[in-house]
């Protein structure tokens, strides 16, 4: 360059800044030495799991971060770190899958190990969440399989709290696990936990958690079953059918929609509390929600319960608040269990005038078998759940389905119970409060009716279907190996 004097040649042996020696005048450049291989990770010596081989993660559902290399700078700068793309091998490959394994990933919720459960006790996930049927029914499976095997294990997957799973979960002594309500953080999720949990078995009894803890069983290669409470099959259950191990069904309605040879008929699971509700007596029942209306108050009573759904339902609210002052000044022996739903519980309890001695109100029932113990007529959506366990209990019952469910099952369901036990049916469009007056005052002027609607609902009850589902599956799993 012009202005500077020219450089004189470098010494022999002197390395440049760059790294590279000079080249004399004469001499072919030699080429570059290849760079020092990497050694490679030993890869984890794979586990065998029972009943199903699971050496490692599925690679589908793992992210690998690539290989970073410290490349030092030039004099006077600073140390900076470069992503480098390097070519691996495929046994390599493999460890470097294996080296990112699942049960090293963080996680909020981790399963908790029980110590006393021997290492070949029978493991059952649950995959349950949303309304009560769902929940309610995984439950009643879970304690069934605990009452038969006590040494079993069982994990429920479930939605975040707040919700139902979650808080019946905290109630029991039953491992929770969540699985968020995005489809894909769901299924990533839903493999995490049962990876870590190793279940023989998944029980999927419908929610928004159970799609995508059914799909990662089929990822893993895991066994699972379905159970379907309503008288439509849900689209999941309509989805997973065809690879599913079995699929329980409620009624024989839903056969015909789904593959016949993977089809059982058990009727819905009931919670053992709620089948032995008959060893409350009345007069207990009565004192636990009417506390001050005295002793001897149950001789001649007419006790309505209503149920408006896990969430409350506005519609049967707004009937029962317009009918309830009423129907208690009329009727002097009239007691009414009132479930609002903790959404419209607060709005209620703010208009209903002062606190009547034969009124209970309350967002939510956690002791239904003392509720059904004092019960003579129930006012209910057509929900499985409340269908089931109306049938198990025998008490007659007025329905009101809700129609913006996905297929109308509950419609379906409820007029199921007209034919099968002789419920009465209110479509919201006719749902007031002089309606749901009238026909409750139909129903405890015809005691003949009541005795009928009663002994139809005990004839077509199934209060065996949790044990009779229990053992089906445990025939499906066979005898459980150690891990």
């Amino acid at each position: 360059m012009a202005g500077q004097p020219p450089r004189g040649p470098a010494p022999a042996g002197a390395a440049l800044q760059g790294g590279a020696r000079p080249v004399q005048p004469g001499m072919v450049p030699q080429p570059r030495p290849p760079p020092i291989p990497m050694a490679q990770q030993p890869a984890l010596s794979s586990t065998n799991y029972s009943p199903f081989q699971s050496p490692s993660p599925p690679p589908a559902i793992m992210a690998a971060t690539s290989p970073r290399l410290l490349v030092r700078g030039l004099p006077g700068t600073q140390t900076t770190t470069t992503p480098v793309c390097i070519p691996i091998p495929a046994q390599s490959r493999r460890a470097r899958f294996r080296r990112c394994h699942l049960s090293r990933s963080r996680d909020p919720n981790p399963v908790p190990e029980d110590p006393q459960a021997p290492p070949d006790s029978l493991r059952v996930a649950f995959a349950c969440g949303g309304a009560g049927g769902h929940v309610y029914s995984a439950f009643a499976l879970a304690d069934e399989l605990h009452a038969s095997l006590p040494h079993s294990r069982s994990l429920f997957l479930g939605g975040p709290a707040p919700s139902l799973e979650s808080s019946t979960a905290a109630a029991s002594s039953y491992a929770f696990a969540t699985v968020p309500p995005c489809l894909p953080r769901a299924l990533l999720a839903a493999a995490l936990h049962l990876h870590r949990f190793r279940p023989h078995v998944l029980v999927a009894t419908g929610g928004p958690p159970s799609l995508p803890s059914c799909l990662a069983a089929l990822l893993l290669g895991l066994p699972f079953v379905i159970q379907d409470q309503d008288a439509g099959p849900a689209p999941a259950t309509r989805l997973l059918a065809p690879v599913a191990q079995r699929v329980f069904l409620a009624f024989n309605a839903p056969v015909r929609l789904l593959p016949k040879r993977k089809c059982a008929v058990y009727g819905n699971p009931v919670r053992m509390s709620i089948r032995n509700y008959l060893r409350v007596s009345k007069a207990a029942a009565m004192a636990r929600f009417f506390p001050r209306a005295g002793p001897g108050c149950e001789e001649g009573a007419e006790v309505v319960l209503f149920l408006a759904g896990t969430l409350g339902s506005p519609e049967i609210n707004v009937a029962v608040l317009n009918m309830y002052y009423e129907m208690l000044t009329t009727k002097k022996n009239r007691y009414l269990i009132w479930q609002t739903g903790p959404e419209d519980f607060c709005e209620m309890e703010s208009l209903v005038r002062g606190h009547h001695r034969r009124l209970f109100l309350t967002p939510f029932l956690h002791e239904m078998d003392m509720a059904y113990a004092a019960t003579d007529v129930v006012v209910s959506r057509a929900g499985s759940v409340a269908c089931t366990e109306i049938l198990v209990t025998g008490k007659p019952a007025i329905l009101i389905p809700l129609p913006t469910i996905v297929d109308d099952h509950q419609t379906k369901n409820a007029y199921i119970m007209a034919d099968v036990m002789g419920a009465k049916v209110i479509t919201e469009d006719e749902l007031d409060s002089s309606s749901l007056t009238r026909i409750i005052d139909e129903v405890f002027g015809d005691e003949k009716l009541m005795a009928e609607m009663s002994q139809k609902a005990l004839n077509a009850a199934r209060p065996n279907s949790s044990a009779d589902i229990i053992c089906h599956i445990c025939s499906l799993i066979g005898p459980t190996n150690p891990t």
